[in-house]
């Protein structure tokens, strides 16, 4: 099978001429999709194709609004569209030119790196599990993300994950096989490619997966945490640790969540819910003179641990009430108002 060439050696000189090392032509066939080579084509090379060329706003499927952080490979929830090639947006190297991910959406037809032909009209999840067997068993999610990943170390299929579906674990994989594919990215660090020198191991491969207010640290990083700033943890082993995070926690799979991150997770939600809490709740400070009654039960303890699960799958209700009843009902007399949320 002939290998597509890099669109950058069609159309001049870049700034990689002088590059420390050289894309080699296996890797450059798993990182090209329609000409478009990343590492090597670069934004100003886009605009040279299309004058066209406009910043886009990019739905970053992997991480979710709600997660905190982002992807330091390319610059996050910010690419380049163009009408003359429907279906590609381009996101950029965050320190230089080039094009280090490339998100394939629904407007897509054409070939995969490995020039197998899609049409992202109409193509399923079990269509990507013909095409990639392997994936079976690397279905994963973050916790603040809207979406089921299937992956490897260059592209990612995301199916949205359907709310309505309790519970969402073990994962009804007979059902989303039947999903529509939302959207593809093809990836990479041109960091790591054009300073192997300067490689270093950030995780080590012998030690679980860590993922803390759903970022992925090292196990260095949580000796800056005391006990009582954590509010959940969440251990996960051999096949269920793969099956969410990926053959990189063949070791265990570990989800930390802090207080701090659960009750701005959980306020935010309350908040969308409910006017009246947005109103009660306005600022910390006023958050503060709360108290929280979950499906009948006053809760002193374990706060964040308890109110962070809720969403849209559980969720039924949220009522304010005012001091004079929390007194008479709750016995409670040390806090401003209740807040009285039911679920499922």
């Amino acid at each position: 099978m002939k290998l597509k060439i890099c669109l950058i050696a069609l159309i001049g000189t870049s700034i990689f001429a002088n590059a420390q090392s050289e894309i080699d032509s296996a890797l450059a066939k798993k990182i090209t999709v329609s000409g478009f080579c990343l590492c090597k084509s670069t934004i100003e090379d886009l605009r040279k194709l299309s004058i066209d060329f406009k910043p886009v706003e990019v739905e970053e499927m992997d991480m979710g609004k709600r997660c905190m952080g982002g992807d330091s490979r390319y610059v996050n929830e910010k690419g380049y569209a163009s009408e003359k090639y429907p279906g590609l947006i381009f996101q950029k190297d965050p320190d230089e030119d080039y094009i280090s991910k490339i998100r394939l959406t629904k407007d897509f037809v054409g070939l995969l790196p490995d020039e197998t032909h899609i049409d992202m009209h109409s193509l399923l999840l079990k269509d990507v599990l013909k095409l990639y067997p392997e994936f079976d068993s690397n279905w994963h999610s973050r916790d603040c993300s809207d979406y089921w990943t299937l992956s490897n170390d260059t592209i990612s299929f995301y199916v949205k994950i359907d709310k309505n579906k309790t519970p969402q674990y073990p994962i009804d994989e007979a059902y989303y096989l039947e999903r529509p594919v939302d959207g593809i990215d093809i990836f990479i660090s041109c960091y790591s490619i054009y300073h192997k020198s300067e490689a270093f191991n950030l995780f080590e491969p012998d030690e679980p997966v860590y993922f803390l207010d759903s970022i992925r640290v090292n196990q260095g990083v949580l000796k800056y945490y005391k006990p009582s700033e954590i509010a959940l943890v969440s251990v996960y082993k051999d096949s269920t640790a793969i099956k969410l995070g990926g053959e990189q926690a063949k070791n265990g799979l570990i989800y930390i969540t802090t207080k701090a991150f659960a009750r701005d997770h959980y306020r935010d939600y309350f908040k969308s819910k409910s006017t009246d809490y947005t109103k009660a709740a306005a600022n910390d400070a006023e958050e503060e003179k709360a108290i929280y009654i979950l499906n009948g039960k006053v809760l002193t303890t374990n706060i964040e641990s308890d109110l962070f699960y809720i969403n849209d799958s559980n969720f039924v209700q949220l009522i304010i009430i005012d001091k004079g009843t929390l007194k008479k009902n709750y016995h409670v007399s040390t806090k401003s108002f209740g807040v009285i949320i039911t679920t499922k």
